[in-house]
């Protein structure tokens, strides 16, 4: 059996993530934006993917100021979230890649972790 290629598509496939290695483990998070947006994630380093496309993003204007800490992109053609990365500059020990835009072997076998964002 063909191993799946460790790769996040979105929707339209035109924004693609090459991914490393498979993920150690899935986040699902309730916070708000998780919520609405149905991103799970996976997680790496920015040096672990290659990220192409056009895409757009969010910065969430909910949390007090100081407390933003992320952008969530989406591709710019059909809008899917894809990933979100640090408000830092580059390189990244941690960026998100939702989980729901891979293959589900991928995701055989890996540990699933509840995450109460709501919490927070």
């Amino acid at each position: 059996m063909a191993q799946e290629e460790p790769v996040a598509r979105c929707h339209c496939g035109r924004a693609t993530i090459r991914l490393a290695r498979k993920p150690d483990y899935v986040v699902h998070c309730n916070c708000s934006l998780c919520t609405a947006s149905g991103f799970q994630g996976i997680y790496y380093s920015s040096d672990e993917l290659i990220i192409e496309g056009k895409f757009d993003s969010y910065v969430r204007e909910d949390l007090p100021p100081g407390e933003t800490f992320l952008r969530l992109l989406r591709c710019q053609t059909c809008g899917t979230p894809t990933h979100w990365e640090p408000l830092t500059p580059p390189p990244h020990e941690r960026m998100g890649v939702n989980a729901r835009l891979v293959g589900p072997a991928l995701l055989d076998g890996v540990e699933v972790r509840a995450i109460d964002g709501r919490s927070w």
